[in-house]
């Protein structure tokens, strides 16, 4: 007889709907309370649980109408003094204002404040204005863009609690227009509205507006909220498309229940994890629906990566997997010192730009995610050199007219220490600063391994060549492209013995950049000199193939770089003609990801 208490397994938890993914990626809208009055181009204030909704459109009158939130309930307390539609909100359900729009008669610049029990007329905006947004309190605010009933304006203003004063225009003008609502006088973002493109994206610092990326979804009369970091835009052009900024780009996440436009401007919520949507335009007429944007909690949520579940209500079994989205490049801080072909090492977020040509500079940068600094200068300058190891502990070997200088970082400072067997430059390099492959170049096609204290020539690569990459380490690196004399798509697999050809990338090409491992790469930038210019071109390496993914903003040769794998990178600096041309541009590469699930039929 079989003994099944040898027989070992563990439980699988039953559930009736399956978990969420975490945070924002799993976040849900759900229905709230109706508004008592249906309508359309409304204002609103305040977070998901404590908002107020105030004027609109109800065909064909435009009314007063102020009505408060409670997080389960509207309750209609005192109107506003001039009902109006198409106005802007800002502030709380306890202090708001309510500024511009458009009145039965005329668009207005009139502006209202609200201190919880009424409203009393305040100083008016220094022109009429509808079709704007804005963001802050009611003791310092920002109101942009919009329509003066003749054209889209790009006017800014700013309120410090008694009048307003014009300042720093956004870079386009244009109507119906969103905003992170919760930002501040000195931080928010503009996002969508009446222009092309229509997804276009600005943010405000204080003193001008940038233009930054785009919406996913380009579309006027949206609404949103959040902060000029973590916002939320939703709705718009009858669409449910709800998206997610980090501060850098746009995610797409849950979409509204309802497709709709001309819904609340301001009153959007706190942040990008709650948010509320009320009111607007969708077929077949005005709406008086809200819903509530939640983030997922740990109580709902997915927690870690190969969960297993049992769906009671689908019959499935699920396992939860890390899913990866679309990548693209983004802005990151530009270098101090503009140069090319130096060193790079490092991650995304913790690189070194080290020494480089163009501007002829024993400069060395460090990068912390956000902006380069200054730091202590190599001992000989060098371009087309090599580098391996991170931010504190780094190796600077080879480049030049072709030397065989090697110096080490520490942190604080660099050192000659033992030199390279070879003079070499144009070469590959990867690893870490106690063991190092310095590749190819202009030496043919040795290699030279670092052991911490001396270099060894090992196997050669099977094509000499220059201008190439390499990424990986002394025991499983990868060299692809370069000069042979031609470019070349070559790749070749270290596996710490030997080197392997393998599939090719897809476009030949030098001077380029690279990140990663030999099994999650990536090539980005270069050139095919002299027959043609710098590349946008960028692949992504699986470990098998190269596939083309997003190109990079700027093209450029001689691009150095930094980063962990396929799906966070760095490339800066480089130059746009293989020359003088150059640029001090960074930018980072990231690939969004979410732990989602796969299913097992158990039937």
């Amino acid at each position: 007889m079989t003994d099944y208490k040898t027989i070992k397994g563990f439980s699988i938890q039953s559930v009736a709907t399956d978990p969420l993914v975490p945070g924002i990626p799993g976040a849900t809208w759900a229905s709230g309370g109706n508004l008592n009055t249906a309508r359309s181009e409304l204002a609103g204030a305040g977070t998901q649980n404590a908002a107020i909704a105030f004027g609109g459109l109800v065909y064909p009158p435009r009314v007063g109408i102020n009505e408060l939130y409670d997080g389960t309930s509207w309750t209609e307390v005192g109107d506003m003094n001039t009902a109006r539609s198409t106005h802007t909100g800002l502030g709380l359900s306890t202090a708001a204002l309510a500024v511009g729009g458009q009145t039965p008669g005329a668009v207005v610049a009139i502006n209202e404040s609200w201190n919880g029990s009424a409203w009393t007329e305040v100083a008016d905006l220094n022109a009429v204005k509808q079709n704007m947004s804005g963001s802050g309190i009611t003791t310092a605010a920002l109101v942009f863009a919009g329509n003066n009933g003749t054209a889209n304006v790009a006017t800014n203003e700013v309120w410090n609690g008694s009048g307003w004063t014009e300042v720093a225009d956004l870079n386009t003008a244009r109507s119906d227009i969103a905003s992170s609502t919760n930002g501040t006088s000195t931080a928010t973002i503009a996002f969508g509205g009446g222009t092309s493109p229509k997804g276009q994206n600005e943010l405000w610092n204080g003193t001008a507006w940038t233009e930054v990326n785009d919406l996913n979804t380009g579309r006027q009369n949206l609404a949103g909220g959040g902060t000029s970091t973590a916002a939320l835009a939703f709705g718009g052009e009858t669409v449910t498309n709800t998206e997610s900024w980090d501060g850098t780009s746009w995610t797409e996440v849950a979409e509204l229940a309802t497709a709709r436009y001309d819904l609340n401007t301001g009153g959007g919520g706190a942040s990008s994890s709650l948010a509320l949507a009320f009111g607007g335009n969708a077929p077949p007429g005005k709406q008086n629906a809200t819903e509530e944007f939640t983030a997922a909690g740990v109580t709902d949520a997915i927690v870690n990566e190969g969960d297993v579940y049992f769906n009671t209500a689908t019959n499935l079994i699920r396992l939860t997997k890390k899913i990866f989205g679309t990548g693209a490049w983004a802005s990151g801080g530009n270098l101090n010192t503009t140069r090319y072909a130096g060193a790079g090492v490092g991650i995304q977020t913790a690189a070194l730009a080290i020494s480089g040509g163009g501007s002829n500079t024993v400069n060395v940068e460090n990068y912390n995610g956000s902006s380069w600094t200054e730091i202590a200068n190599v001992n000989v300058l060098r371009s087309e050199a090599g580098g391996a190891g991170t931010t504190s502990s780094a190796l600077f070997f080879g480049g030049g007219a072709g030397v065989d200088n090697n110096e080490l970082w520490n942190g604080s400072s660099w050192t000659e220490i033992a030199e390279l067997n070879a003079a070499v430059r144009y070469s590959g390099g990867n690893g870490t600063s106690t063991a190092a492959l310095q590749v190819s170049g202009s030496s043919g096609a040795d290699v030279e391994q670092w052991n911490g204290s001396g270099w060894t020539e090992i196997a050669d690569v099977n094509e000499g060549r220059i201008n190439l990459q390499s990424v990986g380490s002394v025991t499983a690196a990868l060299a692809f492209g370069g000069r042979e004399p031609t470019m070349t798509v070559a790749t070749e697999s270290w596996n710490g013995t030997s080197w392997t050809e393998v599939n090719n990338l897809n476009s030949a090409r030098g001077e380029l950049g690279a990140a990663g491992t030999s099994t999650s790469a990536m090539a980005y930038g270069g050139s095919n000199q002299p027959t043609a210019g710098s590349y946008t071109f960028t692949e992504s390496w699986n470990g098998t193939s190269w596939t083309e993914v997003a190109e990079l903003a700027t093209a450029r040769s001689r691009v150095k770089s930094a980063g962990a794998s396929n799906t966070s990178a760095l490339g800066f600096g480089g130059t746009i003609d293989g020359g003088s041309n150059m640029v001090n541009a960074t930018e980072e590469w990231t690939v969004p990801d979410s732990i989602g699930n796969i299913s097992v039929d158990v039937d």
